[in-house]
């Protein structure tokens, strides 16, 4: 039996790293600061309940803000949205640590999920571009022409 095995996609290392960037920011960034909250909280007499909010405040800025971002992304093209949302990315983390009440560090958490909601959609849709024979197969993941970041913003968000 005659297996045939598609060819690697060839792509510019170099032009990869701000999809390494994302992927770093994501499992680092957010959660390094999300495991200093308790502290935080602990320190200025906080309670359970605002640990939970400053917590859940980037997941809501990611849900409301990821189509918004999508279609930005689809407009001018997902590359400038990646960078832009990684600089804001930084800039919010960077934030946190002056950041010295809970109602600053709610701002500075909003910021990061607005940020993460910028880069989120553009890494998908240049990750989909690295596809081989990204053709039949993004188009039925519902990644191909036609389909844009904002279509897959969409349904994420109606899906959460």
């Amino acid at each position: 039996m005659h297996t045939v095995r598609p060819e690697p996609a060839t792509h510019a290392p170099a032009r990869s790293y701000p999809l390494y960037a994302a992927g770093f920011v994501t499992a680092f960034g957010a959660h390094s600061i999300a495991a200093g909250l308790g502290g935080l909280t602990e320190a200025g007499g906080g309670s359970l309940l605002t640990l939970g909010l400053l917590l859940a405040v980037y997941d809501g800025a990611e849900v409301l803000l990821k189509p918004v971002f999508g279609a930005l992304a689809d407009r001018i093209g997902p590359r400038p949205v990646l960078l832009g949302g990684l600089l804001a990315f930084a800039a919010a983390s960077v934030a946190f640590v002056v950041a010295g009440t809970p109602a600053l560090v709610g701002v500075v958490r909003f910021g990061q999920g607005a940020a993460a909601a910028a880069f989120s959609p553009a890494a998908g849709a240049l990750v989909a571009r690295l596809a081989p024979g990204a053709g039949t197969a993004a188009r039925s993941a519902g990644t191909g022409p036609g389909r844009g970041s904002a279509t897959r913003s969409v349904r994420c968000w109606a899906a959460c």
